[in-house]
Order: C-alpha cells, then sequence, then structure tokens
C-alpha cells in the first residue's frame, strides 16, 4: 500500500480566540485540498502548486516519513509479540528418528512429543507434555511409553500478581503509544516544514516580482525623463541617474531570481520530486490577523504536544518497572501442581490406547528459594526509583519549556501582526509619496533625484511588506507546531 493510501489530507481551520470572543473560533485559512496529486504537465510547461497540494505531495513522498512508517511496521509488530505472551498458548513439536548399533545389537529408537505451554496474567505457567517413545532392539520385541502431563506453576511472592505479570504487556502498549506520538511528530515537522519552505517559495516569486516591477518603473522613468529632455526642461545629465537606476534594478532582477531558484530547490526536496519539476507557487499571501487567548493556548499545547505526552508515558513505564524491581525483591514462593500416566505396549498406537486403563498420578509441592546477601536486587529497586524520579523532573521541567514556548510563539504572533500593521501602512503611504512626486517632475516642480529615491523607497517599503506577511503566515504556522495542532488544523488524519 502507497503512503496516500495511509494519508487523508484536507486542509481545515486555525485556533484562535476573536476578538471580544472568550471561546476558540474556527477561521478558515487554506483552499480545500486535491482529491489526488496534480497532473503531470507537459515538459517545461509552468505548474501551479498550492500550498496544500504541497502538503499533500509531502505527505505522500517525503522520505522521512515513508522511513517512519516503516519503522511503524517493526513497532506494532513487537506490541503484537508482546500480547502474544497470554493470548496465544505456544506449541512446540519434538520430533527424533535414530538407529545404533552397540556390541553387535542394533537399536531404532524414535520420540514423537508435543509440548504446549501457556501463561496467563496471574504469573502462573501451564505446561502440557506428550511424550511418545518408540524403541525396537533386535532380537527383542518392540517397546513403546506413551506419557502425557500436565504441569502448573504459581508463583505467590515474588513475580506472581496480575499487576507483575502484565508489566512487560502494559509497557509494551505504552510504547505503541510513545511511537504514534513519534509518528505524530515527525508528520508536524514535516508538514510544518513544507509550509514555511512555501511560504518561503511564494515570498521569492513576489520579490522576483516587485524587483520586476521596480525595473519597469524605472525604464518608465527613464522614457519620461527623455521626453522632458527633448522639451528643455530637464538637463541631459539627469538621463544618467537614470540609467544607473535601471542598471541596479536589473541587479535585483538577477539576484531575486536567484532567490526563487534556490527555494524552488528547497521546496522540491521536501516533497521528493525531481528538481527539474517547474513548479511555481499559485498562492497569494493574505494575511488576516487574529488575536490569540495565550492561556488558552497553553492548555491546549499540553494537551497535544508529543514531546511533552511522550514524557507523561516515560513517567507511566518508570513507574511499572519501580513495582516491578520491589516485587522482585520478594522471596520466589509458588505452589506448583501435575498430573500425568504412564502406559506401556508394543507400538505407540497400542500405548496410547491403554491410557484410560492406567491410574493417573499427581504431585502438589510449595516452592521457595531466595538469595541472601544479594545487594544487586536491592540496586534494581534503587535504579528504578531514581529514574522515576528523574523522569518526573524532566516532566516538569519540560512543562515549563513548554510554558515558554507557546508564550514566545503567542508574542511572536502578536508582534508579526502588528508589524505586518505597520509595513501595510508604509507601503500605502510609499505609494503616495512616489505618485504625488512624479506629478511634480512632470511639471518640473521636482528633481529626477527624488523620484528614484522615492521608487527605492517603495520597493524597500514592499519587500518589507511581503517580508511582514510572509513572517506573520510563518508564525502561525510555528504556533500550531508548538501546540502540536498542525495535524487538527489541517485534518490530517494517521491511518495507522
Amino acid at each position: 500500500m502507497t503512503l496516500a493510501a495511509c494519508l487523508a489530507l484536507t486542509p481545515g481551520v486555525v485556533l484562535a480566540a476573536g476578538s471580544g470572543d472568550s471561546g476558540w473560533q474556527a477561521r478558515v485559512t487554506r483552499p480545500p485540498a486535491p482529491p489526488s496529486a496534480p497532473p503531470a504537465p507537459a515538459a517545461g510547461k509552468p505548474v501551479p502548486l498550492t500550498l496544500p497540494e504541497a502538503v499533500f505531495l509531502g505527505l505522500r513522498d517525503n522520505r522521512a516519513i515513508r522511513s517512519e512508517y516503516l519503522q511503524r511496521v517493526i513497532d506494532k509488530f513487537a506490541l503484537r509479540v508482546a500480547e502474544a505472551q497470554f493470548y496465544n498458548p505456544i506449541l512446540n513439536l519434538n520430533s527424533a528418528l535414530s538407529m545404533q548399533r552397540a556390541s553387535g545389537t542394533r537399536t531404532i529408537s524414535g520420540n514423537f512429543s508435543p509440548t504446549v505451554t501457556w501463561e496467563i496474567p496471574t504469573g502462573a505457567q501451564f505446561t502440557f507434555a506428550w511424550n511418545n517413545l518408540q524403541s525396537n532392539v533386535k532380537g527383542s520385541p518392540p517397546k513403546s511409553v506413551s506419557q502425557p502431563t500436565l504441569e502448573v506453576i504459581q508463583p505467590l511472592l515474588a513475580g506472581g500478581g496480575v499487576e507483575v505479570a502484565t508489566a512487560p504487556l502494559r509497557i509494551a502498549r505504552i510504547t505503541e503509544e510513545n511511537n504514534q506520538l513519534t509518528l505524530k511528530s515527525q508528520l508536524i515537522n514535516t508538514v510544518t516544514a513544507i509550509i514555511t519552505a512555501y511560504y518561503q517559495f511564494v515570498q521569492a516569486r513576489d520579490q522576483l516580482s516587485l524587483a520586476e516591477a521596480s525595473l519597469k518603473r524605472a525604464r518608465d522613468l527613464l522614457e519620461t525623463n527623455k521626453l522632458l529632455v527633448a522639451a528643455g526642461r530637464l538637463a541631459q545629465v539627469e538621463l544618467v541617474q537614470s540609467d544607473a537606476a535601471i542598471t541596479q534594478q536589473e541587479l535585483q532582477v538577477v539576484q531575486a531570481k536567484n532567490s526563487f531558484e534556490t527555494a524552488r530547490q528547497a521546496l522540491l526536496v521536501l516533497l521528493a520530486l525531481d528538481p527539474a519539476s517547474p513548479i511555481v507557487p499559485s498562492a497569494t499571501p493574505t494575511a488576516t490577523p487574529v488575536k490569540i487567548d495565550r492561556a488558552k493556548a497553553l492548555a491546549v499545547a499540553y494537551q497535544n504536544q508529543p514531546a511533552y505526552l511522550s514524557q507523561l508515558l516515560t513517567i507511566k513505564v518508570n513507574e511499572i518497572n519501580l513495582v516491578v524491581a520491589k516485587n522482585s525483591r520478594l522471596w520466589n514462593l509458588s505452589v506448583s501442581g501435575g498430573t500425568g500416566q504412564t502406559s506401556d505396549g508394543e507400538t505407540i498406537p497400542s500405548a496410547v490406547g491403554g491410557l484410560p486403563r492406567t491410574r493417573a498420578d499427581f504431585n502438589i509441592g510449595l516452592n521457595l528459594t531466595t538469595a541472601i546477601g544479594d545487594p544487586t536486587l536491592e540496586q534494581r529497586e534503587v535504579n528504578a526509583a531514581i529514574t522515576l524520579h528523574q523522569s518526573q523532573l524532566a516532566r516538569d521541567q519540560l512543562h515549563d519549556q513548554v510554558a515558554q514556548q507557546v508564550t514566545d510563539a503567542v508574542n511572536n504572533v502578536d508582534t508579526q501582526r502588528q508589524s505586518l500593521d505597520i509595513a501595510r501602512r508604509n507601503r500605502e503611504l510609499s505609494q503616495q509619496k512616489l505618485d504625488i512626486e512624479v506629478i511634480k517632475l512632470q511639471a518640473g516642480r521636482s528633481s529626477n533625484f527624488q523620484v528614484v529615491s522615492f521608487q527605492n523607497d517603495l520597493l524597500s517599503a514592499q519587500s518589507t511588506e511581503l517580508q511582514a506577511v510572509i513572517s506573520y503566515m510563518t508564525a502561525l504556522a510555528t504556533l500550531d507546531q508548538v501546540l502540536g495542532t498542525t495535524l487538527n488544523t489541517w485534518r490530517i488524519s494517521i491511518n495507522d
């Protein structure tokens, strides 16, 4: 099965506290996801790529995710093995056939002895064995023995009880939960990386467009200046400055093209696509300002962040290990019992047929073994107790780190939102300032130097606004990552 069949992708919503509302609001931020990968384009033809399509392709083909899913096969089989301890009796088939000659006597012997062992959650072990022996000695009548036996041993102290006996199974199940969190974390990190790379791709594209637009304005200004020179309203020397401005803008266009190609290659690597794929972003960077409730964001992080939840599971495992370590210091006291029959005959079938006519034997006993003065048992308990305490300290530290990360992420979102508002206003003013100055130049009330300077100011303001938009959108994606809600935001379900 391909990875695409393992993942259902539909982009969704961002959790945000709206202004004047104390609850979380669903804010739709992305168009519907594609039902399948975009079709292959004609060679060399640019392919528009939306952000949902980029996420889809990344989840389908990203090599790190594919590797993680292969690891999940190993993890799930390990859980299956642990669960088989109590739910699957183990059958062993032992058989042998031999022939030997000693002191002129030839002996042919055979053995068929199936054995079934079964452990139950109390720690008891049942063993059923059926030994069937056949011996043919030359010159003597054949002899067979059939001997079924059933033995049970129940620990009463060390190793006894459901809590101790099922400890490996409970640890295996907790480990499986932790492995699922590892996969979730890998998916979150990959999706966030794709989103960030896509936004950088969009920024590189728009930065190239801004550079080309600025170059066009510089060339238009040169044509205007030529008309003014021809009309005697502008000195010929002013054209040199316009030519220099064009040269500078041409350099910026070349640099912007290189940045665009670098961003494209970075995204293609994450999507595991051919480096020659002629993709272009189809999204237009827009940002709707939202306010985040810090307290609610922190509560969401404690409920969803994989690293924090993984540490809680580690504590559970260490608590179980401490119980097992304490139990191992008890005496090895167990009760055992068994029953069996033995029947003889010339052949194995005749020996088996004689079993109903034989009287069953039985045994019952109490067994006690202990080690006096062995410090390793106490060492195991001390190690388990210290490990548990260390994992609790790590949880407390991680608890504070999550609070810091959420606070920083929320503050960053708020800062980027304010920066975006300022950058947008600055770009509007720069545009107005340039428009006014061009009119003044045409009226002979301004200089070419002033117009070129204002053109550079506008380009700088446009670039700053673009950077502010991308930074704000990236800050929201990072907040999702910190909260552990990226998969919920994009409605990505894990088919495990």
